[in-house]
């Protein structure tokens, strides 16, 4: 931490010196530029703070849960549900919860069940609407980690008094609420957030596994480090059903190019491979979530699209806005009249 300087205040001369113009220097001399490394200080201070915020209610939870087995359903997807997932092992660790991973079959009957983050409980996906069917009334107690939810009334409809869910916006907590008034429904941020993102990028041995995955599926899609690190910037677009763009244009949707799994063993890896892409950008354009969040714990300054169905905009409203200046929010131009389920 920088020392603390005494002195004049404002434009105010020492003790003992002459004016500015006596001592032969101008008038500008007096404002100096704050030096390099107390920028980078104060940006590193604010962005702390900013975690520490975002982190805080899910961390209260969770040291309800120290010591305590538990059992862990990652939220199955793309290298963006990868980082939530080497997020949510990352939080668990720091907060003492016992978890191991599970699948869909597991025998879940009177245990604590985490289901994963992410953006899963919506109509265009079945993953987590399935565990939710599988799992509730068996599970001691089953908790959903916070998501996007939209639709999927049926699956709402199986929550009991065991079932706890955490959203990551505002809209997906109205909607939970609406259909299921009596539900225990919270509001949270992405577990993406709780990613010690530089520190992971450093580490040796996650780095000595995943490099030659990040340079082999990059040479497959045909993009090498000099487009990721190209001066003008790097389109990381989305290429699916969920981009507003039509048609979708990126140089390279790097949540699909680094799927590799969201299990213990494969999301480390594949986090590392959708971060280092992101570190090595100068500037990002991307509709992907957690690019963005990505850019945002790293520092890369990003232009964040909306996507179809508002999912973008409610947690820059709710998580990014005001805590990340390098995050810069783009409105889809036109908001389209009907979800792309319909």
């Amino acid at each position: 931490m920088p020392a603390a300087v005494s002195g004049p205040r404002g434009d105010e001369p020492a003790r003992g010196a002459g004016r500015p113009e006596e001592n032969g220097a101008s008038r500008d001399s007096r404002h100096h530029a704050r030096p390099p490394m107390l920028i980078e200080w104060i940006r590193s201070r604010r962005k702390q703070q900013a975690l520490r915020a975002l982190r805080g209610d899910m961390e209260r939870f969770f040291a309800g849960l120290r010591d305590t087995p538990v059992l862990f359903f990652p939220n199955p997807g793309n290298a963006g549900d990868s980082l939530i997932a080497a997020a949510t092992l990352q939080a668990f660790a720091r907060n003492g919860v016992r978890a191991t991973a599970i699948g869909l079959d597991a025998a879940v009957d009177g245990r604590i069940v985490l289901l994963g983050g992410g953006g899963n409980l919506i109509p265009l996906y079945h993953q987590i609407a399935e565990a939710l069917g599988r799992f509730a009334g068996r599970a001691r107690r089953l908790i959903l980690l916070p998501h996007t939810i939209r639709g999927q009334e049926a699956a709402l409809g199986r929550l009991d008094a065991s079932c706890t869910i955490f959203c990551r916006d505002e809209r997906s907590l109205q909607h939970v609420r609406a259909v299921r008034p009596d539900a225990d429904a919270r509001l949270s941020h992405d577990m993406a957030f709780h990613l010690d993102a530089a520190t992971f990028l450093e580490d040796a041995a996650t780095a000595a596994r995943a490099e030659p995955l990040w340079r082999g599926a990059l040479a497959k899609a045909g993009v090498g480090e000099a487009k990721l690190a190209d001066p003008n910037g790097v389109s990381l677009m989305r290429l699916d059903q969920e981009s507003a763009v039509r048609p979708p244009r990126s140089d390279i949707d790097i949540s699909h190019v680094f799927t590799l799994g969201t299990g213990p063993e494969q999301a480390p890896l594949a986090a590392w491979c959708f971060l280092k892409s992101i570190s090595l950008a100068r500037r990002v354009e991307t509709d992907r979530l957690h690019v963005a969040i990505g850019a945002a714990l790293l520092g890369t300054p990003c232009r964040f699209h909306d996507n179809t169905y508002g999912k973008n905009d409610g947690v820059w409203r709710h998580s990014i806005a005001g805590r990340f200046p390098n995050i810069e929010f783009v409105p889809a131009r036109e908001a389209r009249a009907e979800p792309p389920w319909r």
